[in-house]
């Protein structure tokens, strides 16, 4: 099995790269310098230069701090129609796509497939998404595949701005865990992902949309007591806003149909994994980035661009 995954210099991209050769796959994972997937004459190339029954899909525009470039919604449409143009019929794509194609303002509790569509989302990433995932709902090509993440976390990802690892941090650092306001998110181990990735490689399917999340949903609050749990020193723990947010969570019983009893691992074991990661580079850490708070300033902004509007309507 060949499996070419893109992004690999990012988060999931490069932890899927990482397990998938840990279980003995070939796998390409060029960098954005060996394969640039906005140029379509380049994926040609490369896609003629090497054998590739899987594509994983993973890049994306990434964020500049809390904000996407104006050109994201382009970049991220041509990246994933020059793999598509150039896929042989006996090729597989899986598309990693967001719970925030439901519409970040219009989020409601465990939404489910067929809340696709209801609305728009606003920002230029989530937009990308959505028009990818309607392309592979209304084509038909059972070789297109899209896997919609809510909340995922695990090493390499962006500890300033990503809220497990952020916290875990904190902790590390003997700083305080601020929490804007307590939410409730459907929160998937990286681990855990790569296994539901690894079986659509394998398997066909026959649904090609689906939630990627957990059975069971968490709040940040129980993510900051988990984190001072497993650690030596205990976190000061502040809310600063009471109630309880809008809640991003997905209805998972397509997926859970398909995969039959999967065994997620517990969020203890899997933070209590990510601690011991981060505890191993504490050495190696941003501490002035950290101790700015950009998380916070993130949260703060989200909560008044969104949250509030919403409970205006």
């Amino acid at each position: 099995m060949n499996i070419l995954i893109t992004g690999s210099e990012g988060f999931i991209g490069r932890n899927l790269a990482e397990l998938f050769l840990n279980k003995k796959y070939s796998v390409l994972f060029p960098t954005v310098n060996e394969l640039e997937l906005t140029d379509s004459g380049a994926v040609e190339k490369y896609f003629k230069n090497n054998s590739i029954e899987t594509i994983v899909h993973c890049a994306t525009v990434l964020r500049d701090g809390t904000n996407y470039p104006v050109d994201t919604c382009e970049k991220n449409l041509r990246m994933f129609f020059n793999l598509q143009k150039y896929m042989t019929p006996s090729m597989k794509m899986i598309n990693l796509g967001s719970g925030s194609e439901y519409a970040r303002a219009y989020w409601r509790k465990k939404m489910p497939e067929e809340y696709f569509d209801e609305h728009i989302p606003e920002d230029s990433h989530s937009y990308a998404k959505y028009l990818i995932s309607k392309y592979i709902k209304e084509v038909n090509n059972e070789n297109l595949i899209c896997l919609r993440i809510f909340g995922i976390y695990g090493k390499y990802e962006d500890y300033r701005y990503k809220f497990i690892s952020n916290a875990i941090v904190k902790n590390l650092l003997n700083m305080p865990i601020i929490i804007n306001q307590n939410v409730i998110y459907d929160y998937i181990y990286i681990n855990d992902f790569f296994k539901i990735v690894e079986y659509f490689v394998n398997n066909k399917t026959k649904n090609r949309i689906f939630n990627v999340t957990p059975t069971g949903s968490i709040d940040l609050l129980t993510i900051a007591n988990l984190i001072n749990k497993v650690s030596e020193s205990k976190s000061e723990i502040r809310v600063l806003n009471e109630g309880i947010g809008v809640e991003y969570s997905g209805d998972n019983s397509k997926l859970m149909s398909e995969m039959g009893d999967f065994p997620f691992i517990s969020p203890e074991a899997a933070i209590a994994n990510l601690f011991k990661y981060y505890k191993s580079i504490k050495d190696k850490l941003d501490v002035s980035n950290i101790k700015q708070d950009a998380y916070l300033e993130y949260a703060k902004k989200l909560h008044t661009n969104y949250f509030n509007k919403k409970n205006e309507k």
